[in-house]
């Protein structure tokens, strides 16, 4: 929960080419008998898009807020994600079974937000494969067939060439997953899955700031089409 991020974009390809080179120092998590999980997460934010434009210009500390449900298990969790300005991410979470109203007090508690002044703006859905070092200092997830879905029902087509891939550490270390992809010219990128769609979805805002990382993601959707 509090942890050192690190995300790149990948296609398919390297995706796969990763997995078999990391056979070695990795096991895949399964969970209920899968090794492929689906998620769907509704993110909230104010009118004005403030969490959003915190993110896209470089401001800290950041938040996202969330709700997601994890198909493996049908647990379903509020999620707040905070991020300072030494790259560190902080994530909290309350179980709940319905939606925002369950945590209204829990949110000013924890972010500079109050539950009223938020609203549901964006839900994704995708798989995701997740590896353990074998050290278990580590954890990688594989997040693919990513796509998003407005408040008002749009749907945006599935980008099934594109993977993120995020390695999650307790503080930057050698990494095997890492080092792979360095080798292969991967650099890491600052990605945000909800950027991402609200940039897809609401094309009317601004993203200059964070032009590279969407046009990166675009690049590797439409690289064999």
């Amino acid at each position: 929960m509090h942890r050192m991020d690190t995300k790149y974009i990948i296609t398919v390809d390297d995706a796969i080419r990763l997995l078999n080179d990391a056979r070695q120092d990795y096991y895949v998590l399964e969970i209920a008998s899968q090794r492929i999980g689906t998620y769907t997460s509704t993110y909230y934010d104010t009118n004005d898009r403030k969490m959003f434009y915190a993110h896209v210009t470089g401001r800290f500390p950041r938040y996202k807020i969330r709700e997601r449900t994890y198909s493996q298990n049908g647990l379903k969790f509020f999620e707040i994600k905070q991020k300072n300005n030494a790259g560190r991410t902080f994530k909290k979470r309350i179980s709940i079974t319905e939606n925002i109203h369950e945590a209204s007090d829990w949110i000013p508690e924890q972010t500079p937000f109050h539950a009223d002044e938020l609203m549901p703006v964006l839900t994704n859905y995708f798989e995701r494969i997740t590896l353990i070092n074998n050290e278990q200092t580590e954890r990688v997830t594989l997040d693919f067939n990513l796509y998003f879905r407005t408040t008002e029902g749009t749907v945006t087509p599935v980008f099934d060439r594109v993977v993120i891939v995020e390695l999650k550490q307790d503080k930057t270390a050698a990494s095997p997953i890492g080092k792979y992809l360095r080798s292969k010219g991967i650099r890491p990128g600052n990605l945000s899955k909800y950027c991402i769609g609200i940039l897809l979805t609401e094309c009317k805002l601004s993203y200059k700031q964070y032009k590279p990382n969407y046009s990166q993601f675009i690049k590797t959707q439409n690289e064999f089409l």
